[in-house]
């Protein structure tokens, strides 16, 4: 028993280390990942103006906002919070390299999947109106 313990131990620091943001909020939030490199301030403002508007869309929808670019990373109450480690788990698990050339918006699924990505020119009502065709969120509405 007392050899059992600290290999336990282990396994559950490793596990918890290696957590993935993604696979945590797998089957409860759907995700919109933000990913602004430098210089694309105005991109960042527009979409914020359409977060402010649709606060009660992306609350009922179960959204999470990440930021995973340079920009936004700090200070934008919309946004969960990201430590470079788990922005960096995201980009590698997404194949995004170290940072993107252009903005771009990736919407991912309660089921872990990727469901559409927007670069440049960003509108959350069409985002908004796909996720209102998907079997988990028809059966969220019918409840």
């Amino acid at each position: 028993m007392k050899a059992i313990l600290p290999a336990l131990l282990l396994i559950m620091a490793f596990s918890s280390a290696n957590a993935d943001v993604l696979n945590d909020l797998k089957g409860e939030k759907r995700i919109l990942l933000l990913d602004f490199p430098e210089g694309s301030g105005y991109n960042l403002s527009q979409l914020e103006k359409q977060i402010q508007r649709g606060k009660k869309n992306i609350t009922d929808r179960d959204l999470v906002l990440l930021h995973i670019g340079d920009l936004g990373r700090t200070g934008r109450r919309y946004a969960e919070d990201l430590s470079d480690t788990d922005r960096e788990k995201i980009r590698t698990r997404l194949k995004l390299g170290e940072r993107s050339d252009l903005p771009l918006i990736i919407l991912i699924g309660k089921d872990g999947g990727i469901k559409a990505a927007q670069k440049k020119d960003f509108d959350l009502v069409k985002l908004f109106k796909l996720i209102d065709t998907m079997p988990m969120r028809k059966k969220e509405m019918a409840e």
